[in-house]
């Protein structure tokens, strides 16, 4: 039996996590229809055209979670026209037309959604007018077409903006990895290219001189066996600098949790040249203070530059939080952070005003050897 079930629900509904056992719950409101049916019916046959009805508008109303914004609007204007009819039965079927409403919000913008919702409602006046349809009718659907077409129209508009996000996300990881693997490509070519060129000439030296001057070819046997070992000693400083984090990656870190986390952030990083492990370094503290936002601050926003001021890179990070208590000077990580900056012969500033303005300033050239 649940099988059965199943089968028939994908039958009836797209494959779709966001539509859940909702539609078959909105259904509910049918019973409306046929209750005010059961108390009030004037017309003969009225249980059958309501059935019929009622069968046309199912038909109608399954297959607009199928159809394309651009053909949703076909699938309303039959669900008003069945509404139309069956109003001439009984004032319950006032509930077609909040159903109607319900199916604006998948035109594709919030402005035909409206624009929709408005026709819709100039119907069932003009309905009303001119079958003098009584306030039991009119009242109902135009407050309810208005309440639930208009919820599912804001509804709608958050579901999309979170996928926007969700999507914006995954592209800021992706181009985060597709950036460290053309660095580590970069610099791989460059070490490697100029270290085989090097190795194969010696090789092909010692080969010339294994027979004419033995010393001498030894004497290139060991450069090759140190070329090699400093080769192999500079592959894997990349690979570890591949494997450790950088500014940019945490940048786009950062976008990606924070924006997750509903905190609006947004970065600038100038054109400017730091030495590897400046920039690791600075990346570690990034990294830091962006999870003291996400802790501590309790912000809605954040901002982080990145920019050279004379001789000295600068890392602002800023957010719109609670800011900084006096106790908490070497807490949330910050013992760490300046131990890092002192070590590196710079400089940690904090201001809470408004939030949390942190600065550290490195020295350019400073090599952390």
């Amino acid at each position: 039996m649940k099988k059965l079930l199943k089968n028939i629900d994908k039958k009836l509904l797209p494959d779709h996590d966001d539509f859940h056992y909702g539609p078959y719950i909105w259904l509910i409101y049918l019973v409306m229809f046929f209750i005010s049916l059961a108390a009030y019916h004037p017309v003969k046959y009225s249980y059958w055209y309501a059935a019929m009805g009622t069968f046309l508008f199912l038909v109608v109303y399954f297959n607009g979670y199928w159809v394309s914004a651009n053909k949703i609007k076909w699938n309303i204007l039959a669900i008003l026209i069945i509404g139309s009819f069956l109003a001439q039965l009984t004032s319950g079927a006032s509930v077609f037309f909040v159903y109607a409403g319900a199916f604006c919000c998948m035109l594709g913008s919030s402005r035909k959604a409206l624009i929709a919702l408005m026709i819709i409602v100039a119907w069932i006046g003009l309905l009303s007018f001119y079958f003098g349809h009584s306030l039991f009718f009119y009242m109902p659907a135009i407050f309810f077409t208005l309440m639930i077409g208009g919820i599912n129209i804001y509804q709608h508009d958050i579901t999309l903006k979170r996928k926007e996000l969700i999507l914006s996300q995954q592209e800021v990881s992706h181009l985060a990895k597709i950036s460290e693997r053309e660095r580590i490509a970069r610099d791989l070519h460059d070490l490697i290219g100029h270290t085989f060129s090097v190795i194969t000439l010696k090789a092909e030296l010692a080969g010339k001189l294994i027979e004419k001057n033995q010393k001498k070819a030894l004497a290139e046997i060991l450069e090759l066996e140190n070329i090699s070992r400093d080769a192999l000693k500079q592959i894997r400083e990349v690979v570890t600098g591949y494997r450790s984090s950088d500014l940019n990656t945490e940048l786009a870190h950062a976008k990606y949790v924070l924006e997750s986390n509903n905190i609006h952030f947004e970065y600038h990083f100038d054109d400017i040249e730091l030495k590897d492990e400046t920039n690791k370094e600075l990346a570690i503290i990034l990294k830091e203070l962006v999870t003291n936002i996400l802790k501590h601050a309790q912000a809605d926003k954040a901002e982080v530059l990145i920019k050279q001021d004379n001789n000295m890179a600068v890392l602002l990070v800023q957010d719109n939080g609670k800011g900084f208590s006096k106790d908490s000077g070497e807490g949330f990580g910050l013992k760490g952070i300046n131990e890092r900056i002192t070590k590196m012969s710079g400089q940690f500033k904090i201001e809470s005003s408004s939030g949390a303005k942190l600065t550290v300033s490195v020295p350019l050239g400073h090599d952390n050897d």
